[in-house]
């Protein structure tokens, strides 16, 4: 406990009346005044409580660890027993209720660079009040003053915040002194005394910086999707029984899906021989063009099926070719014996089929992401689209509604759902046609094919940034009548084939988030910012 001490006569006009110390905790905000009869029994007591300071840490640290509430190989985890417990240590008064929270742990994930997750609230009387903690097992356990520092950081600067907003904000701090980064969500949920500030925070080791920055809109669109199902069921449910097994439930699947990108995710640099553009690995011409083309459409976001993990995994890595750094970053190859369900968001994911040939696939889990996807079906030479891009925006905000009215209802796992929207995905174009013919030319030594491809990348970017320019140059001269011809605008770029107009456009809206939609309505009814651009250097 960090307390200052001062005589309370030194205060001008501050409790003079009572001679003595005056105390002031720094983790509790809290002021107390010890007179000088009451200063040595506390002392005394302080004393003895050193000697005992070691056992009482020895036997905190067995609850803890005794207190596995989560059998997280199973992903309908209940928590068993949730008895509160007290972190105490050195710093740590024992009679403060602050100190006191409920402990779980996340099991059954073999790679995993984060710590722990903090659920912690705030707390009108005490202030920021860590509420639970679920430690990953095989990780180091932070420390009591580490998830004490955790909550305080979480919630500062927040005592002025409308509770009644439905916003979920994003904090992120990295901390190098305590060798940890904090990324934060903060939201406002139902507790037992109405309408409360909380924050769901994850505690990663500072070292796996690089590793995060690379995965954090993944991060992002998978927690804020949690916490709306976590302010759902904060309002329906008994959050200390049923309501913080779901919650450990819907963690664990996030905890599965960073460790499949740690286990089996695709390298940086991939090697030809692994792809469908080595001489040993055949495959169609026509197969792998509409692969590839389809890819680019939905904006690099494939999902790969199949029986077997070597025959997905060639095109697992072929579709890598067509992904930047950060997008191989949030994608994972198929491994045999591990049938992984399709994970929202990634970029490039191969799944295993079950021996019946089905696959784990929701219609919901492929709506809510934040883009549509390719579901390439490598037994069946079937190649579809979750969803046209036009439509996708809609569709997936219905999909997540009618997630969380299912949640409020009881519904949730009994609903029959909507049905699949799947489009074809053959549209004619000649871009990645000329691409796919000019690479089987090329010798496979001395990354000629690589480099080409790369260089295919490039002009695509360009050809991207083209098309924003254009459409600023169209915003500036026709500021009266901004009505945009979308006829003529292929024309003028040279993207008169359909599937060549969606590859780039699917290239711009990246670059650029709501050119797609701006285009698709003739430049009416949308909103568009035509003061941001993105750095040409960024593109290039």
């Amino acid at each position: 406990m960090a307390t200052i001490s001062l005589l309370s006569s030194e205060l001008d006009g501050c409790m003079t009346d009572h001679p003595g110390l005056l105390l002031y905790d720094y983790d509790l905000g809290i002021m107390s005044i010890v007179d000088e009869n009451s200063r040595s029994i506390r002392e005394k007591d302080k004393n003895d409580a050193n000697h005992l300071s070691q056992h009482e840490e020895e036997d905190s640290r067995c609850k803890n660890k005794g207190l596995d509430l989560i059998d997280t190989g199973n992903k309908s985890a209940e928590v068993k027993n949730p008895a509160p417990t007290m972190g105490i240590d050195d710093d740590c008064s024992p009679l403060s209720p602050s100190s006191s929270f409920s402990v779980s742990s996340i099991g059954n994930i073999e790679h995993s660079f984060v710590d722990a997750l903090l659920l912690c609230g705030w707390d009108n009387i005490l202030g920021p009040r860590l509420d639970h903690v679920w430690y990953v097992r095989g990780r180091p356990q932070p420390h009591t003053n580490i998830l004490r520092y955790v909550t305080t950081q979480a919630l500062s600067g927040e005592i002025c915040r409308d509770i009644f907003s439905n916003q979920i904000d994003f904090k992120f701090f990295d901390i190098p002194d305590k060798g940890i980064i904090i990324p934060t969500f903060v939201f406002s949920a139902q507790g037992l005394r109405g309408l409360a500030l909380k924050a769901l925070a994850l505690v990663i080791p500072n070292s796996e910086l690089p590793l995060y920055l690379h995965q954090d809109e993944l991060i992002q669109a998978w927690f804020t999707r949690i916490v709306a199902k976590l302010r759902v069921i904060c309002a329906k449910k008994d959050f200390a029984t049923s309501g913080l097994a779901d919650l450990s439930s819907w963690l664990w699947s996030s905890m599965a899906m960073l460790s499949s990108l740690q286990e089996v995710g695709l390298p940086i640099k991939i090697e030809l021989n692994y792809t469908a553009f080595c001489p040993a690995n055949t495959l169609e011409s026509d197969f792998l063009r509409l692969v590839i083309s389809s890819h680019l459409m939905t904006y690099g976001r494939s999902l790969v099926v199949g029986a077997m993990a070597d025959r997905v995994n060639i095109l697992v890595y072929t579709l890598g070719l067509f992904c930047w750094e950060g997008d191989l970053m949030c994608s994972r190859a198929a491994l045999q014996g591990r049938p992984w369900p399709y994970f929202q968001d990634l970029c490039v994911q191969g799944c295993i089929k079950n021996p019946d040939g089905s696959h784990n696939l929701s219609v919901r889990d492929l709506l809510c992401s934040r883009y549509p996807t390719t579901i390439v079906d490598v037994d069946q030479r079937d190649v579809t689209q979750s969803s046209s891009a036009v439509d996708h925006w809609r569709l997936s905000h219905e999909a997540l509604m009618e997630e969380l009215e299912e949640l409020y209802q009881g519904r949730e796992g009994n609903s029959i759902g909507r049905a699949a929207p799947f489009q074809s995905a053959n549209f004619p174009e000649s871009l990645v046609k000329d691409l796919v013919d000019d690479v089987h030319k090329l010798p496979p030594e001395n990354g000629a094919k690589e480099a080409y491809i790369h260089h295919f990348m490039l002009s695509l970017q360009r050809r991207a940034f083209c098309l924003i320019k254009y459409l600023e140059g169209e915003m500036s001269s026709s500021a009266n009548s901004p009505r945009l011809s979308v006829k003529r605008l292929k024309q003028d770029l040279g993207l008169t084939l359909e599937g060549d107009f969606r590859i780039v456009l699917s290239a711009a809206d990246k670059l650029k988030p709501g050119i797609l939609h701006f285009v698709c309505h003739g430049g009416r009814s949308a909103k568009y910012d035509s003061e941001y651009l993105p750095n040409m250097t960024d593109v290039l």
